[in-house]
């Protein structure tokens, strides 16, 4: 089929001009070879085509064969190291892992200490942990890989390993946090109360009731009523700050003050502002009430404490929404208040003689209530006190400290003459205490 020939000058054109259709012809003047490529019939025509055809395809192929081996090439180059010592390495990277891990276990118990109602963790501090959960996944994976390769794959994973360990050290130097972890929720919305000085153990019980109603997913309304000075304002204050420590999961407690002769627009604005937002004061009561019932609804789940509440008002008026995510507490004198807004009616009772006694002589003072001159007369005016703590409270505090008998008989004589008229002060005198 290829046919090589080394001929003159002379010969090789003697031979051309002898050709009736010459095919090919290759000379290379430089020497004295020449390569021709020239038909003798017509199926050697034929063969010649096949063979100069399949030549330019073995070009082609051997063209991508080097590439490919180029590609290999630059593959082992670039990815495969000698895999001396890789089983070391990972040793290495798996104690590295281990003091990672003891450094997370430390971080999770500052969280724990340092985390507080209306407090989160802080975003670089809870990807961090994210982080570290991440790589004691995967670095099992590339340990069983290593350990069931040949020599040659375990090339490919040698800098697999380093980067690893490089990881893990650049975890573990992030991992020393200087500053607090928790920093505080915006997204909370409520304000710890001071504690009532009327904590006794009938009033704990009346706020692990409520409590109890708080968790039930059926009862949405509380109803707290009872006569003036029993303590309603002090249960639900409880109720405030134990909301508050995050037992039960609601972001938005709001406290309001209802008061007598409130009107719509006021409590509207009196929630508004609990909650640090505002609505319109252009608005009617009802474009108002809807963006109050939106914003709460935004919010997600809450609880809307409404102390003192003396008539009856429509929630859809006001924009309180009536839905599973929120629920409301209310104090009241009246049961029929609390009645006709389908509440779960928390009656408030007036001090057992045990607790009245023992509230009593936390205010007067232990010492002055073991002389024995004295406490046959301050039992009698614990009981003209009708096992109120308001009444109590106010009372004990006037005698603190005064150890004269004719000042407690005296004390004893005004409290049989106006006793009704310390119930009526309530109101005036509450916010002193």
């Amino acid at each position: 089929m290829i046919k090589m020939h080394k001929f003159d000058q002379a010969s090789t054109i003697a031979r051309i001009k002898s050709w009736k259709n010459p095919c090919i012809q290759i000379s290379f003047q430089e020497t004295s070879l020449f390569l021709y490529f020239y038909p003798k019939s017509v199926s050697h025509f034929l063969e010649m085509g096949s063979a100069i055809k399949h030549f330019v395809e073995l070009v082609e192929q051997a063209g991508t064969v080097f590439e490919v081996a180029n590609t290999i090439r630059g593959l082992v180059e670039n990815h495969w190291e000698f895999p001396k010592g890789i089983d070391q390495n990972v040793n290495n990277l798996k104690r590295k892992r281990d003091e990672l891990n003891g450094q997370k276990e430390d971080v999770e118990s500052r969280i724990k200490s340092e985390l507080r109602p209306r407090k989160k963790v802080k975003k670089e501090v809870d990807l961090w942990i994210e982080n570290v959960k991440r790589i004691n996944g995967e670095i099992p994976n590339l340990e069983s890989k290593v350990r069931g390769s040949s020599f040659f794959p375990r090339g490919f994973l040698v800098k697999n390993v380093r980067k690893k360990e490089e990881e893990v050290e650049e975890l573990l130097e992030k991992g020393r946090f200087s500053d607090d972890l928790v920093v505080n929720d915006l997204s909370w919305i409520g304000q710890v109360l001071p504690t009532p000085s009327l904590v006794v153990e009938t009033i704990k019980c009346k706020k692990n009731e409520i409590m109890q109603h708080l968790r039930n997913d059926e009862v949405q309304k509380i109803g707290v009523y009872g006569m003036p000075g029993v303590g309603k304002t002090s249960v639900v204050t409880l109720v405030n700050n134990e909301l508050l420590k995050g037992e039960i999961e609601f972001k938005i407690i709001v406290w309001v003050t209802v008061a007598r002769n409130c009107s719509v627009i006021e409590l509207q604005n009196k929630i508004a502002k609990a909650m640090n937002v505002s609505i319109s004061e252009d608005e009617d009561e009802t474009l108002r009430a809807g963006m109050l019932s939106e914003i709460l609804s935004e919010k997600g789940r809450f609880v809307l404490i409404l102390d003192d509440v003396w008539e009856r008002f429509c929630f859809e008026k006001v924009g309180i929404p009536e839905s599973s995510k929120g629920k409301l507490v209310l104090t009241s004198r009246s049961l029929d208040v609390c009645r006709r807004m389908d509440c779960q009616v928390v009656k408030m009772e007036p001090l057992s003689n045990e607790d009245a006694w023992t509230l009593f002589s936390d205010k007067v003072g232990q010492n002055l209530m073991s002389s024995i001159d004295l406490q046959p007369i301050a039992k009698s005016i614990v009981e003209r006190c009708a096992g109120l703590p308001l009444v109590i409270v106010i009372v004990a505090s006037s005698m603190r400290s005064e150890d004269s008998f004719p000042i407690w008989r005296n004390a004893l004589a005004e409290l049989n003459r106006n006793i009704s008229s310390i119930i009526e002060i309530k109101d005036k005198v509450y916010q002193q205490l």
